[in-house]
């Protein structure tokens, strides 16, 4: 089966070269039972590291049935290694956290035997060697006997034609290492079995052919009768020769070599169980490596997200970028309807009704303080009051003081209370007269300009909203079927509420007398239409009555003709009508700015047109500078990767003799690489699961750890699954790496390290 021709090995260490074999010529075949002996240091191990294709040789050639093998690379030498040879050592080399079955189980899957084989043949070796009865044992707890009779097992379960032994009663004692030689006498009457030894005498009833190493080379080789005996293994009791073989016949063609995937993946998540602080270990590093993975995800969105908010809209001078304006498809107006189906929507947090309110501001001064705060409905207050009363008449208010109003967070807001102020004055010098009556705290202000609010009753609102459509909306007035344009800043046909007007009428300046034939506008209809983005409206008016210089006072109650000279007077009621008729606009904030775009999606598809205001923002900040954080964060994960690397290959070279034993039982390095990528895969997806969990107790409140909300909140469901992507694919990367090292030196150089 195995010839030798001129055979040497050579070691090279710190520049010495050493022989280990020297011009070896060798021939052996099946049925032999073959003993080499010598002195330490002759050369017999080498030799036996050599046939078993552990070590390679650099000069001559080794012939297996007559193929040469000089040119073997790794990948043929573990093929060689699990066709034809099957290895007991004298340090047993099992794996010490698998039980007996699992040992002798683990080289039948490895040389690609059926799931249903593998149980029926492993119990029947195991009984073939006096181990059934230790199948569920754990090897680490046997004694010496026991373990390497399992090792044979384990040999004999390989179906190979060559079975090689070093020193393999090396540390029984007499009578483990009698049975021991007895069941390798058996072994060899159909297979050619090498035993390296020390102690001749316990071989040499036993063996056929006996070699003598001495420096290196073959000193004698004689060759023996095979000695017929028997065996009793109790007084009185006798054993053929011909039932050994029976009683370890082979298995015929059950074995197709190659290892199967559902083998692979059920040693990869045995692997990945079966030594708890390993286990243990590598889960507490994939929690590291997620928690590192997850933080830089985070941190990038929220410096994206902070880069964002460092921008401007001249249009929308309320830049809050949890701020979504909407308005409906059709055009039409919002009603109770729409509000409720709004507040249904995930992620939203509250609505602003009157939203083109939240882009202006309303100047509140008296002869001591002044401040500009944003009008708001007191329907709308989210927050808890904190001094004084809730506004219960037109003309009191509630001031929500923000805690970044550079303006109020300095004072003591108790001078606010009962306070009245004056509202800056319109282009006509009208100021309404507001008094704060409450007082409440806000953590920031919904303008995301540190602007504080004012919580007003619904009329004082609704003059604030006429004001502000007012200077927004075009306005023609139409006397005598003819048209006149208001201008902007100008005060000719402008319309300004009155209070002693009645509902459905005018005073008129003078010059509409001029539109008429008896130049007299007194009892004539006049119309106002107003044009603006959101709507159009209109109203008739009967003219009451004429103002001059001299009766303006009586008729109006004012004493600013000069200023108003040229405007035409209506009822406070129809300018309500014209300039506030419905809402048409409205701001929607949501809880989660990393999650606005789903919420986005949501109001569109009940029918809104949808602006986030992020999306309308002037970066300030370059957009090369948003590029670099990318590759920054790219740097620190692949940091992460090799920390995690570095730990993991720690951990796992506690197993380095698990992967030796796995390369001398034959299986290839693609094999391993598989294997350990279930391992890592099976670790990191239960890590990932429990990730999961955190995140959903934090998410649904079970857990209040800051440093979790914030690791998570940009986290959408597609971020998770790109994540666990991630994470599957460093998991294959490090098992690459791992398997690389592991391969990197010879069997026996690997299996030098580990002893």
């Amino acid at each position: 089966m195995i010839e030798l021709r001129n055979v040497s090995k050579f070691y090279y260490k710190k520049g010495m070269i050493t022989s280990g074999i020297s011009k070896v010529d060798l021939k052996l075949d099946k049925g032999e039972f073959v003993v080499i002996t010598g002195e330490s240091g002759s050369g017999k191990s080498t030799l036996l590291n050599v046939i078993s294709g552990m070590d390679s040789y650099e000069e001559g050639e080794m012939l297996i049935d007559g193929r040469q093998t000089s040119h073997f690379m790794e990948k043929e030498l573990a093929s060689y290694r699990k066709k034809y040879i099957g290895n007991v050592f004298q340090e047993f080399n099992l794996v010490g956290s698998y039980t007996v079955y699992q040992n002798v189980e683990l080289v039948l899957l490895i040389n690609g035997a059926k799931r249903s084989f593998v149980k029926q043949r492993t119990r029947e070796i195991l009984e073939k060697v006096g181990m059934s009865e230790h199948a569920g044992t754990k090897v680490s707890k046997l004694s010496g006997g026991q373990m390497q009779r399992v090792a044979i097992a384990r040999a004999l379960a390989k179906e190979t034609d060559i079975i090689v032994a070093d020193e393999p009663t090396g540390n029984l004692d007499s009578g483990s290492a009698e049975e021991i030689v007895k069941l390798l006498r058996e072994i060899s009457e159909d297979k050619l079995v090498i035993v390296v030894t020390h102690n001749f005498e316990q071989f040499s009833e036993h063996a056929t052919r006996i070699i003598k190493m001495h420096d290196g080379r073959i000193a004698e080789d004689i060759k023996v009768a095979r000695r017929e005996r028997s065996y009793s293994s109790e007084p009185g009791q006798t054993e053929t020769q011909e039932e050994p073989k029976k009683k370890i016949r082979r298995a015929g063609r059950q074995q197709t070599g190659k290892m199967s995937v559902a083998s692979k993946i059920r040693l990869g998540i045995r692997n990945a169980f079966n030594v708890a602080p390993k286990f243990l270990l590598m889960l507490i590093v994939f929690t590291f490596l997620l928690t590192g993975v997850t933080s830089q995800y985070t941190s990038y969105l929220a410096q994206k997200d902070e880069s964002s908010k460092l921008g401007v809209n001249t249009y929308f001078p309320n830049l809050s970028l949890d701020r979504i304006v909407i308005k409906k498809n059709d055009g039409s107006s919002f009603d109770g309807a729409d509000k409720d189906a709004i507040m249904s929507v995930h992620n939203v947090k509250s609505i602003a009704e009157y939203d083109v309110l939240l882009d202006t501001s309303v100047f509140l001064e008296d002869d001591e303080l002044s401040y500009d705060v944003v009008p708001r409905s007191i329907d709308e207050l989210d927050a808890a009051l904190s001094k004084g009363k809730m506004p219960e008449t037109s003309g009191e208010v509630l001031i929500a003081v923000s805690a970044d109003d550079m303006a109020l967070s300095g004072e003591d807001t108790d001078k606010l209370l009962g306070r009245t102020f004056e509202v800056d004055a319109d282009q006509f010098g009208t100021r309404e007269k507001l008094k704060v009556v409450g007082i409440a705290d806000k953590k920031a202000s919904v303008t995301g300009d540190g602007h504080s609010e004012v919580y007003m009753m619904q009329e004082d609102l609704d003059k604030s909203l006429a004001r502000l459509y007012h200077d927004n909306s075009d306005i023609t007035v139409v006397i005598a079927g003819r048209e006149q344009k208001v201008e902007i800043g100008d005060a000719a046909y402008d319309l300004l509420p009155c209070d002693k007007v009645a509902k459905g009428e005018a005073i008129v300046p003078p010059e509409t007398n001029g539109f008429y034939d008896d130049n007299n506008s007194k009892g004539k209809q006049i119309r106002a239409d107003i044009s603006n983005v959101y709507y159009k409206s209109s109203a008739s008016f009967k003219v009451k009555d004429v103002y001059t210089e001299k009766n303006y006072q009586k008729l109006t109650g004012r004493d600013d003709f000069e200023m108003t000279n040229g405007v035409i007077f209506i009822s406070r009621e129809d300018q309500q009508k014209l300039f506030v008729p419905d809402n048409y606009q409205a701001t929607v904030y949501v809880d989660e700015t990393g999650a606005i775009d789903d919420t986005k999606k949501a109001l569109e598809e009940m029918g809104y047109s949808v602006l986030p205001l992020k999306d309308v923002l002037i970066p300030i900040i370059s957009d090369v500078m948003q590029m670099i954080q990318l590759p920054v964060a790219i740097v620190i994960v692949i940091a992460l990767f090799f920390i995690s690397y570095f730990v993991i290959r720690l951990i796992m070279r506690s197993r380095t003799g698990y992967f030796g034993i796995l390369r001398m039982l034959g299986m290839d390095k693609r094999s391993v690489k598989r294997m350990v990528d279930i391992e890592l895969i099976t670790v990191m997806t239960i890590a990932f699961l429990l990730f999961l969990a955190v995140a959903a107790a934090a998410t649904f409140g079970y857990i209040h750890v800051e440093y979790i909300r914030q690791l998570i909140r940009f986290m959408t469901p597609a971020g998770y699954g790109v994540l666990y992507v991630i994470m599957l694919i460093m998991s294959i990367l490090l098992s690459g790496k791992f398997t690389a090292g592991i391969f990197k030196d010879s069997v026996m150089d690997t299996y030098r390290e580990e002893v």
